[in-house]
């Protein structure tokens, strides 16, 4: 399997991206226009990943948050997974707004190592960084860099091991064979713009301001209208092609990509994650481990993959303490009869972390 396999079940099995067609996936993703190709670069699957979660989808009302019953409760049962993502929400309306928003962002799919001292699993990482400020002339500037590769599961590590350790491995993906490196690669800017800011780009809504996000609904009705009902906002007042309303996997991947990329403010957030934690057919896991290792509380909806390689779970993590988005990834739940050997149930095939993301009154400085 490659990358892009990863990504068909979303694309409902397209034919390959043409270069215009991934510049224009680049340029959603980034919620920014198109720049000119630097050394870096995101690989191409998770680029059509960031595309495909940024469609514009359809929803359905959920139920509205529990409500107290005198002498009862003050608030949502949090021994249960529903309790336990409605807790995750009041946190989310209690996050802080600042001048400048920031996100530090993780990628990976899973590869089959090639060669002699192959035969095990690794995964490609990405990792970037991007800041904006709220206002025009605030500023913005994006960057990115190759994470290391490693073996991803301790049966993994073992079979690299025993081959030697190898410090870099081959992959074949998108057609492509490349060397997969276990050493970061070094930041780099991706044209910065000291006048930028203040306007943000959300995919399958549009084009909003610092002001308009403000002005967005807090209910999960209100919210629904405006994912999934009329036309997508451009510049001018234009409007664009009509939204797109479909199945709980694409409603997940619409709030995931709003809530990672999109600076919307504390009770909308709290009010998307509202909406999916009632979206019929939304399943409610209730807590698990992130890729990070960090505690998750977890939403998911199956799907079956468009190029037969089976039943696939989409998940969707917060962090119940703080109410904050920490990824989102797929696991393999049945093969289909084009998997290969290593795609087995419980296998993830990818997965998006946020490392950090929030608001900060300074400008936001590049990790480490």
């Amino acid at each position: 399997m490659n990358d892009l396999d990863l990504v068909r079940g979303v694309y409902d099995d397209p034919p390959p991206p043409s270069a215009a067609s991934v510049a224009a996936a680049r340029r959603r993703m980034l919620s920014r226009p198109a720049r000119r190709r630097r050394a870096w670069r995101m690989p191409l699957g998770l680029v059509a990943t960031a595309t495909a979660v940024a469609v514009g989808l359809a929803l359905t009302p959920g139920d509205d948050p529990v409500r107290p019953r005198p002498s009862v409760t003050t608030g949502p049962d949090t021994s249960s997974p529903r309790g336990m993502m409605l807790a995750a929400a009041t946190q989310a309306e209690l996050q802080q707004q600042g001048r400048y928003w920031y996100t530090h962002q993780r990628t990976a799919f899973a590869a089959l190592a090639l060669g002699r001292t192959g035969g095990y699993v690794v995964e490609e990482r990405t990792e970037f960084f991007r800041w904006t400020g709220r206002s025009r002339g605030d500023g913005m500037s994006f960057y990115g860099r190759d994470f290391p590769g490693r073996p991803q599961t301790k049966a993994d590590a073992g079979a690299w091991r025993a081959a030697g350790s190898p410090s870099s491995w081959r992959i074949r993906s998108s057609g492509l064979t490349r060397t997969l490196a276990s050493e970061p690669g070094p930041w780099q800017e991706d044209d910065p713009d000291t006048q930028g800011g203040g306007v943000f780009h959300i995919g399958g809504l549009g084009r909003f301001t610092y002001r308009e996000l403000q002005d967005l609904p807090t209910d999960p009705e209100g919210l629904r209208q405006v994912l999934c009902e009329g036309s997508i906002k451009l510049a001018g007042g234009r409007t664009g092609a009509p939204k797109r309303c479909e199945e709980p996997r694409r409603v997940l991947d619409q709030v995931f990509s709003l809530l990672a990329n999109t600076p919307v403010p504390p009770k909308v957030r709290a009010g998307l994650m509202r909406l999916i934690t009632d979206y019929p057919g939304v399943q409610r896991l209730g807590t698990v481990k992130d890729p990070l290792g960090r505690a998750a509380v977890a939403l998911a909806a199956p799907f079956e993959s468009a190029d037969g390689r089976g039943t696939i779970q989409r998940q969707v993590l917060f962090d119940q303490r703080t109410g904050r988005l920490l990824g989102s990834r797929d696991l393999q739940l049945e093969p289909g009869p084009d998997s290969e050997e290593w795609q087995v149930p419980g296998r993830v095939l990818n997965y998006w972390a946020i490392v950090d993301s929030g608001w900060t009154g300074a400008k936001p400085a590049l990790p480490g």
